[in-house]
């Protein structure tokens, strides 16, 4: 009898591993068209480009299409040759926007560790536990965000040794990058 039951169940499982291998099959054939039907970016977006989005104050990314207004015409934009890398001011350009975008997590580090701070307190002598549940669910809020900022800074800093080191590697000179 025992035998009977383990092939059964045996058999079962066998069956359910194969439907789920057919799922996976026809699963995958569908994300392969639904990968060709998507539209593809035309945007490239680069380090530069993230650090320039970071340090402006707008929260929305907005790139402007040159090419829908007839009557603009295009500037020719200045191609970066190898030489620029070897200028004063591409270096210390970019040392100094690593070390506002820095400063500047630094200081949303502070205010948001300010206004823990403050929530903390109120929770402390709120009345009514839906005030309590209220100042709670800002409470944790605040502190999301500041692991966040926090993370962020610690990936900035690393770009920056990163930056420090292919500088070095580059041979700038040390005067360049105070």
């Amino acid at each position: 009898m025992k035998k009977i039951v383990l092939s059964l169940l045996i058999g079962v499982l066998s069956l359910s591993l194969v439907s789920d291998s057919l799922n996976l099959v026809e699963l995958q054939k569908k994300e392969k068209k639904r990968r060709k039907k998507v539209v593809k970016s035309k945007y490239v977006l680069t380090n530069d480009k993230i650090i320039k989005f970071s340090l402006t104050k707008s929260k929305t990314f907005v790139e402007a299409d040159v090419t829908a207004t007839p009557n603009v015409t295009k500037t020719p934009e200045k191609k970066k040759s190898p030489d620029d890398r070897n200028t004063e001011e591409y270096w210390k350009g970019r040392i100094n926007n690593l070390n506002k975008s820095i400063e500047n997590l630094k200081n949303r580090i502070t205010d948001t560790q300010s206004r823990l701070n403050l929530e903390s307190s109120n929770y402390l002598i709120a009345s009514t536990p839906s005030l309590q549940n209220q100042i709670n669910s800002n409470i944790i809020t605040l502190r999301n965000r500041l692991e966040k900022l926090k993370a962020d800074l610690k990936q900035r800093e690393l770009d920056k040794e990163a930056f420090l080191t292919e500088a070095r590697k580059s041979g700038v000179l040390p005067g360049w990058l105070r």
